[in-house]
């Protein structure tokens, strides 16, 4: 017998929220089902034995298709093939980037989500600002840093001289995972070459990430924002000559959570200005 995969928890409430923000409402018909007025089925005629073996050979291949498919969906749909991921990898720019990757047939998040995110690429950028995965109000809106996010986040670049109109910006993952679940591994994995050649092509010279996930998909799973906030480190990029420098920073929605948030995101903000405007 083949094991059924474990739902955790975490996921039951994202499928959940899910059907919540889609507008289902009731579990279950107001109306009562008579199954024993329904009309039994219909047993198909007998075949005879070339039709058995045609038939045969027809569900062979349809098992071995089913097969692939429950493997996409055990990596939680996140398998990419060697030609796509080669024109991802030598895509010329961000246009044909985004059409090669508008629609994956093999990422669910891609399915679910109500907008993808696209990068904002300004030329001549002091950094390039890499987000976390999109929440609520940017699936809505399908803009980088919607809502009070967004609000917060030019606070923090006004208190620095900055707008964000002149900065590069990019998501970790452009669509909204389920519920708003934490991304998973399988899914971080099948974003990282579209993010690995966005920053590429827009050939920053700093990199800022805010939250946990962008900085998992540069430096590794085993990266913390509070173990490697406040330092410089190095990133290399396929398609860039040189490692790009690095600043892990807190999501400005954490900025709520204590006065030490706070005062940290101002720390991190003085790290920063100091290396775009050194001496001064």
């Amino acid at each position: 017998m083949t094991p059924q995969p474990v739902v955790s928890r975490a996921e039951l409430l994202a499928a959940l929220q899910l059907q919540y923000e889609w507008g289902a409402d009731e579990a279950l018909c107001e109306l009562p089902v008579d199954r024993l007025s329904e009309a039994p089925p219909q047993l198909p005629p007998r075949m005879g034995s070339a039709q058995e073996a045609s038939a045969r050979g027809a569900q062979d291949v349809s098992a071995g298709q089913g097969a692939g498919r429950a493997a996409v969906a055990r990596t939680g749909g996140a398998s990419t093939s060697v030609a796509s991921l080669r024109a991802v990898e030598e895509a010329p720019d961000l246009p044909t980037l985004m059409r090669l990757t508008a629609a994956p047939d093999d990422l669910f998040l891609a399915r679910t989500a109500t907008h993808r995110l696209e990068p904002v690429f300004v030329e001549n950028a002091p950094f390039m600002l890499i987000g976390e995965a999109p929440d609520a109000d940017e699936d809505r809106s399908g803009t980088l840093f919607a809502g009070e996010a967004g609000t917060l986040l030019e606070k923090m670049l006004r208190s620095v001289g900055m707008e964000r109109e002149e900065i590069s910006m990019a998501p970790a993952l452009p669509w909204r995972p389920p519920g708003g679940r934490t991304p998973s591994d399988a899914e971080m994995q099948a974003c990282h070459p579209l993010l690995l050649r966005t920053i590429a092509l827009c050939r920053p010279r700093y990199l800022v990430t805010m939250g946990v996930t962008p900085l998992k998909m540069l430096l590794g799973p085993d990266a913390a924002v509070g173990r490697l906030r406040g330092k410089w480190t190095e990133v290399p990029v396929p398609g860039l000559a040189t490692p790009v420098p690095l600043l892990p920073m807190r999501h400005p929605l954490q900025l709520r959570a204590s006065a030490a948030a706070r005062r940290n995101a101002w720390q991190d903000l003085l790290i920063l200005m100091e290396k775009l405007h050194p001496g001064e």
